[in-house]
């Protein structure tokens, strides 16, 4: 019985633990309108060669952003703010 109680503890806590990082990690619309925000004002301070690039980028992250695939959009800004070698 003891044992039982401990394991079922155990899990629940994974589960818990597995939860909150999962909601750590979820994109929203908001969380791409800033990176987007990042990238821009990356683009306007930025000499980097690959500007054209990272335009490029910035335009497809948008189009997945504004169609609700959030998760991909900001892959490509996270493109364009290593194009730029920008900090995030």
């Amino acid at each position: 019985m003891r044992r039982s109680l401990i394991t079922a503890s155990i899990l629940s806590l994974t589960l818990i633990g597995g939860a909150s990082v999962a909601v750590a990690q979820e994109v929203s619309a908001s969380t791409c309108r800033d990176m987007e925000v990042q990238v821009r004002s990356a683009l306007t301070s930025s000499q980097a060669g690959d500007r054209e690039a990272a335009q490029k980028e910035q335009n497809t992250g948008r189009n997945f952003c504004n169609h609700g695939f959030y998760r991909v959009g900001m892959d490509h800004f996270e493109q364009a703010l290593k194009l730029l070698n920008a900090k995030t």
